[in-house]
């Protein structure tokens, strides 16, 4: 096997693979020699679930596991049922994923699997070197979504973690609505953090219910499962249910100005900021962003996954946040129950235009938002 590759993709969970797919779906591959190094090798496990909203179809609609036209929003004095439209929610399983996405770059005639971690990856001239088992690799161009590993307290920018877990559950009788996704369920002490649920219901007796915690302080894993135990307990079920499967992780929340690239180094998934740092989602803005790169490549155009304002926008939020200027039940709550839902989901999404954006920030406490608007925008940009 060759040292010396056209391509290497380091790191295949979902921004590897899917900056792969995409190339190869828009033809970009043929004749290149690739790598793709990662610890795991070929992914096929149910790890993870991505959950996103779309207006139209998206690259992976064939991969839709559930779909929810209906959301609702709560908290303790409040329930509202929201109408998404144009809007659909949806949930795509890794294991799907994985399955499709393999096929098609299984494909490509020049791609070879290393089954290790890269280590040392740095920019050499013209090229990228890196280190995978023991041996020395080098490629012309690389695409990385090896983490960062930032430390709060070591940088200016807002940080909250989102730490989650979540069950499949079971039900033994009839308890859920599969038209509708319960978006954000502020119904539990928020121990002066931002505590939520949400629940995904596949038919009336199957749903995905999670915990997300906003804060820099992890619990055990027993201490989630008693969170959720309640909270099935107190607002869904008091009937016998099953775990059929569980996940959890945690998603970092941050405005750090994660470099893009370091020449032909490109950094994508988490890695190079697809995550809203606001809400912790990357599915789609992910796929957007990817599929742009592809089309445009050989060229590679700095492609940013998020609009810059909505960068600042965030930082405003995750700092009132991260201050406790404004308890976060309150905060999102009121978002939905003073906007329509679909322009919500438009701002979240990045999709919408100053003038919608002008409108959605009279809805909030403007002195407020004003104020850290003003403060973070100074500190990033003088």
């Amino acid at each position: 096997m060759t040292n010396k590759f056209d391509i290497a993709v380091l790191g295949g969970g979902l921004a590897g693979l899917s900056i792969l797919y995409h190339l190869q779906k828009a033809g970009k591959l043929a004749g290149k020699s690739i790598v793709l190094v990662d610890p795991e090798g070929r992914k096929t496990a149910h790890d993870r679930s991505w959950s996103f909203w779309e207006a139209e179809p998206g690259p992976f609609e064939d991969l839709v596991y559930h779909r929810w036209p209906m959301v609702t929003v709560h908290d303790q004095t409040r329930n509202l049922d929201c109408d998404i439209s144009p809007y659909i929610y949806k949930l795509i399983r890794s294991v799907e994923f994985y399955d499709h996405v393999n096929e098609v770059i299984d494909a490509i005639e020049g791609l070879v699997r290393i089954n290790a971690p890269a280590e040392d990856v740095r920019r050499v001239g013209e090229e990228v070197h890196f280190e995978a088992g023991g041996a020395s690799y080098s490629a012309n161009l690389a695409f990385s979504s090896l983490p960062l590993h930032l430390r709060p307290r070591q940088i200016k920018e807002p940080y909250l973690d989102q730490h989650f877990r979540g069950w499949f559950v079971e039900t033994t009788e009839d308890t859920f609505d599969p038209e509708r996704a319960s978006l954000m369920d502020f119904r539990t002490p928020q121990h002066g953090e931002a505590r939520f649920f949400y629940v995904m219901p596949f038919s009336k007796r199957r749903a995905l219910v999670e915990i997300a915690i906003f804060s820099n302080n992890h619990l055990k894993v027993e201490e989630y499962d008693a969170l959720l135990k309640t909270y099935i307990y107190d607002y869904w079920t008091k009937a016998d249910y099953q775990v059929t499967h569980t996940e959890g992780g945690n998603i970092p929340m941050t405005t750090y100005p994660f470099p893009a690239r370091d020449g032909n180094l490109i950094y994508i998934g988490m890695r190079g900021g697809a995550t809203r740092p606001s809400t912790g989602y990357t599915f789609f803005a992910l796929q957007r962003q990817l599929t742009e790169m592809a089309n445009a490549f050989p060229d590679l155009p700095q492609i940013a996954p998020w609009p810059t304002k909505h960068i600042l926008y965030d930082a405003t939020l995750l700092r009132i946040l991260q201050n406790g200027d404004l308890p976060a039940d309150e905060l999102f709550v009121d978002l939905f129950a003073t906007n329509p839902p679909e322009r919500v989901l438009a701002f979240l999404n990045g999709e919408t235009t100053l003038s919608e954006e002008f409108r959605f920030m009279w809805t909030t406490d403007i002195g407020l938002f004003g104020r850290r608007f003003v403060t973070e925008a100074i500190q990033r940009y003088i």
